[in-house]
């Protein structure tokens, strides 16, 4: 593991993305409670020329040491991105298990939601119901209402896709670096 300054104008080249390799891996840690950049210990930088990120050489060991950290530092998130850097979502997201439930899309949250939905669609038909039996359409308030709740439901199942579809995304590019790095030990 190697601890780099994001930008320095002293080194050789001076941004940390034209240092790392393919088959490196880069670990960026963050606060849970604010999401501010802090150090591998949970100590928020004094500038933002400060800051820093961890290189590692192996996807393992960059795990490994993430998670040995959060059990140490409950308040602190790694998130592990490849050498393509920031460019794409991050390969890893590691936080403490109290603390899963803080993450978008976080199983729970899904669960939340998907009920939600359930819910108010279920809701939904009895107010155009209503308003069909009572004035044929008239009262135009609980149609609106209906609608409205019709509306949300499709949205948090449009949250649900789209967390669910991320997570196939990252879980592909997971495997593929795992069996990347197990062709290249072999």
């Amino acid at each position: 593991m190697l601890t780099l300054r994001l930008f320095d104008r002293d080194r050789q080249p001076p941004d940390w993305t034209e240092i790392i390799r393919p088959g490196q891996y880069v670990a960026f840690s963050k606060t849970i409670d604010t999401g501010g950049s802090c150090d591998q210990d949970g100590r928020p930088f004094a500038s933002a020329a400060d800051a820093t990120c961890l290189l590692f050489n192996d996807l393992t060991e960059a795990r490994a040491f993430c998670e040995e950290q959060v059990t140490r530092v409950p308040a602190v998130r790694f998130e592990i991105f490849d050498s393509a850097g920031r460019r794409d979502p991050p390969l890893l997201v590691i936080v403490h298990r109290s603390r899963i439930a803080a993450l978008e899309g976080n199983p729970r949250g899904i669960r939340v939601r998907k009920w939600a939905a359930y819910a108010l669609l279920a809701s939904a038909v009895p107010l155009f119901w209503y308003d069909y039996q009572h004035d044929q359409g008239m009262l135009i308030f609980p149609t609106v209402l209906g609608i409205n709740m019709v509306i949300i439901a499709a949205r948090l199942m449009q949250f649900n896709s789209a967390y669910v579809q991320a997570e196939r995304l990252r879980q592909k590019r997971l495997e593929e670096h795992s069996a990347a790095a197990s062709k290249h030990q072999s």
